[in-house]
C-alpha cells in the first residue's frame, strides 16, 4: 500500500488494477528480441575492441574475458519480455559482479544501456506485480549498498583507495568526497528512477490499450446486435404492414363475395359489379404484398416482374379507400377538417402512412364485424400546448355481428402506430349503438419529425 501511495504521489493518474496482467508477448516480438540482442552484442564487441585499441596496454583488460563478459551482459536481453523479472535479476547480479572484478568493461556504453533496458522491461512486462516490487526493491537496495560501500570503503571493493584530489586542488566549492558521493547518487537516481518511470508509463499504456481494444470489441458486438435488431424490427414492420393489407383487402373480398352470391339470382348485373370489385381488391392485395415482400429479398429481383416497388399509401388515397369500402357494401362519408390550410399535404410520409393504415384497419373492422351499412371517416388536425396533432376517426351505427371475433392483431397494430407517433387511441362502443375507433397522433414538427420516424418500429 505504501508503494501504491508513493506511486500515486509522484505519478498521478489512473493505473491498472492489481489483477491486471499484461498479455504475453507474441512470437514475433520474441523473435525480434533475439535478433536485436545479436545486433547489440555485435555492437558491444565492436566497441570493446575499439576501447582495447586506443587504451594503454597496462590499463586494458584481457581480450577474451572482456568479450565473454560483453556477451554475458547482453544475452539476457533475448528473454527480457518472456522472463522480465528473471532477466533483470540476472543482469543485476552480473552488473555487480563485473563491476567489481572488471570495472573497465562496465564503463562501456553497451552494458549500461543493456542494464537500463533490462530494468525497463521488467517494470513494463512483469505480470506478477508483487514479485516485481520485491525484486526491484532488492535490486535497488543492493545497488545502493554497493554504492555506499564503494564510496566509504573503496579499498575493500576495488583494492585501492579513492584517488580524489584535495579540496585545495579543485575549483569547486564542495568537498571532493561529498561531491563524488552526491554525483554518484544522482546518476544512479536518474538511472534507476528513469527506467522505473518509463516502465510504469509503458505498463499503463498497455493497460489503456487493452481497455480500448475491449471497448472496440464491445462496440462491434453492439453494432452487430443493433443490426440484428434493425433487421428484426424491419421484419416486424413488414409483418404489420402485411397484416393490414391482407385484413383490409381480404375482408373486402369476403363481404363482396357474400353480397354477389346473394344478389346473383335476381340481379346478375349487380353481382358482376361486385365480382369486379373482388377482382380489384385481389389485384391490389397481390401488388402491395409483392411490394412488401420484395424488401425481404435484399435487392433480389424477380425475372418475371419488372415493376418497381410502389410507394406507400398516403392520405391522398383516402377517397380511394372510401370507394373500395363502398363497393364492399359499406358506404363511407369522408370528412376532413384542418386547423390550418395545407397541414395534411405537408404531413410527413410516416404520419400519413400511419393515419391511412389506421383508417383502413378501422373500416375493415366495420365491414367484417359490424352490421352497419354506413360509416363516417373523419380526418382532423389541431394544435395545443404540446404541439400539433392529427386525428383519424371511424364511426358506425351498426351492431356487432355474431361469430366474427377477430384475433386482436388489428387493434394492436392501431395502438402500436399511435404509440410510434406519441398518440392516443380510443376504441369502443358508442351509445346507443355503433362503434368508434379514434386515434390522435402527434406531429411536433410537421415537416421533419414525422419524416424522421418514417419506417421506424416501436
Amino acid at each position: 500500500m505504501k508503494f501504491l501511495a508513493l506511486r500515486q504521489r509522484f505519478l498521478p493518474g489512473d493505473f491498472p488494477p492489481e489483477e491486471f496482467e499484461r498479455p504475453l508477448p507474441s512470437r514475433e516480438l520474441l523473435r525480434r528480441d533475439v535478433w536485436v540482442t545479436l545486433l547489440v552484442m555485435a555492437a558491444a564487441l565492436l566497441g570493446m575492441e575499439m576501447m582495447l585499441s586506443f587504451a594503454p596496454a597496462e590499463d586494458a583488460p584481457d581480450r577474451i574475458p572482456s568479450y565473454l563478459a560483453m556477451c554475458a551482459l547482453t544475452a539476457p536481453l533475448a528473454l527480457r519480455r518472456r522472463f522480465p523479472i528473471g532477466s533483470m535479476l540476472v543482469l543485476s547480479a552480473m552488473f555487480l559482479g563485473f563491476g567489481i572484478w572488471m570495472p573497465a568493461v562496465m564503463m562501456q556504453l553497451a552494458p549500461q544501456i543493456t542494464y537500463f533496458v533490462g530494468l525497463y522491461s521488467a517494470v513494463t512486462w512483469a505480470r506478477d506485480r508483487r514479485a516485481l516490487r520485491l525484486a526491484l526493491t532488492g535490486v535497488i537496495l543492493a545497488m545502493f549498498l554497493w554504492l555506499v560501500v564503494g564510496i566509504t570503503n573503496a579499498k575493500l571493493v576495488f583494492g585501492e583507495e579513492l584517488d580524489l584530489p584535495m579540496a585545495i586542488e579543485t575549483s569547486g566549492f564542495i568537498d571532493p568526497v561529498i561531491a563524488y558521493a552526491g554525483y554518484s547518487f544522482l546518476v544512479n537516481l536518474f538511472y534507476f528512477g528513469g527506467a522505473t518511470f518509463l516502465g510504469l508509463m509503458s505498463w499503463r499504456s498497455a493497460w489503456q490499450h487493452e481497455i480500448v481494444v475491449e471497448q472496440a470489441a464491445k462496440l462491434e458486438e453492439q453494432a452487430v446486435e443493433l443490426a440484428r435488431r434493425a433487421v428484426i424490427d424491419e421484419r416486424l414492420r413488414i409483418a404489420r404492414e402485411l397484416h393490414d393489407v391482407v385484413a383490409h383487402h381480404i375482408s373486402a373480398v369476403g363481404v363482396q363475395a357474400a353480397a354477389a352470391r346473394m344478389v346473383q339470382p335476381r340481379d346478375p348485373g349487380r353481382a358482376a359489379e361486385l365480382m369486379h370489385g373482388i377482382e380489384d381488391s385481389a389485384r391490389q392485395a397481390v401488388g402491395e404484398t409483392r411490394s412488401l415482400l420484395r424488401v425481404l429479398r435484399h435487392g433480389e429481383t424477380d425475372p418475371g416482374d419488372s415493376a418497381q416497388r410502389s410507394p406507400e399509401p398516403s392520405l391522398a388515397e383516402l377517397p380511394v379507400l372510401a370507394e373500395q369500402s363502398a363497393r364492399a357494401g359499406v358506404k363511407v362519408e369522408l370528412i376532413q377538417v384542418e386547423h390550418r390550410e395545407g397541414f395534411f399535404e405537408q404531413a410527413g410520409a410516416g404520419l400519413g402512412l400511419a393515419l391511412y393504415r389506421i383508417a383502413a384497419e378501422s373500416l375493415a373492422n366495420v365491414r367484417e364485424h359490424s352490421t352497419a351499412r354506413t360509416a363516417v371517416l373523419s380526418l382532423r388536425s389541431g394544435s395545443d400546448a404540446n404541439g400539433e396533432w392529427a386525428e383519424v376517426e371511424v364511426t358506425d351505427d351498426g351492431s356487432p355481428r355474431p361469430g366474427t371475433a377477430g384475433s386482436g392483431f388489428g387493434l394492436r397494430g392501431i395502438r402500436e402506430r399511435a404509440e410510434l407517433h406519441h398518440g392516443q387511441v380510443d376504441i369502443g362502443p358508442r351509445s346507443p349503438t355503433g362503434w368508434r375507433t379514434r386515434a390522435r397522433l402527434r406531429s411536433l414538427n410537421t415537416n421533419t419529425v414525422a419524416e424522421a420516424t418514417e419506417g421506424a418500429t416501436p
